[in-house]
């Protein structure tokens, strides 16, 4: 009866949430390795390629999407890079607004995000972060729940 109770006990305290665990916060932050996991439910013929040092997520071989993920080091920057890389497929000057790599492409970037992104936020989005530029402002963009705001450009100060 005593190692019933022990291990009952044990059960409990396994299944206690963690220090500082704040139950209001409803976003559940995904590690990378959980982010990848989705990857392959969500891109079907998606896959990993390479050495640890030049690794490539493969999202649609067909057309070649992919990004490295070496330098990838929190679930921020990995949903950063799949912003960045994805918008390409949406940019205007690359790809026409009804072609099938954007429909594919703005499909995915809004079920990854739960989010309804506009053919006009894809735009400045690319043109802000696109193809791995401004990481930071990318990854703050990224922290921010997506806010829009946090990719307008500041005017230049005049002095």
């Amino acid at each position: 009866m005593k190692k019933i109770i022990l291990i009952a006990a044990i059960i409990l305290i396994s299944m206690a949430p963690p220090k500082g665990h704040n139950p209001k916060n409803t976003r559940i932050q995904m590690t990378i390795a959980e982010k990848i996991e989705r990857v392959y439910d969500m891109f079907e013929t998606s896959f990993i390629q390479g050495r640890p040092e030049s690794e490539k997520l493969i999202l649609n071989k067909k057309w070649n999407i992919y990004f490295l993920l070496y330098d990838v080091k929190t679930p921020e920057e990995f949903d950063y890079k799949l912003l960045s890389w994805l918008s390409f497929y949406c940019a205007d000057n690359h790809f026409k607004k009804n072609s099938a790599q954007c429909k594919w492409a703005w499909n995915r970037l809004n079920r990854w995000f739960r989010k309804e992104f506009t053919y006009t936020g894809l735009q400045v989005i690319y043109r802000r972060i696109g193809t791995g530029c401004n990481k930071d402002i990318g990854v703050e963009f990224i922290k921010s729940n997506l806010d829009m705001n946090k990719l307008i450009e500041e005017p230049e100060r005049k002095e």
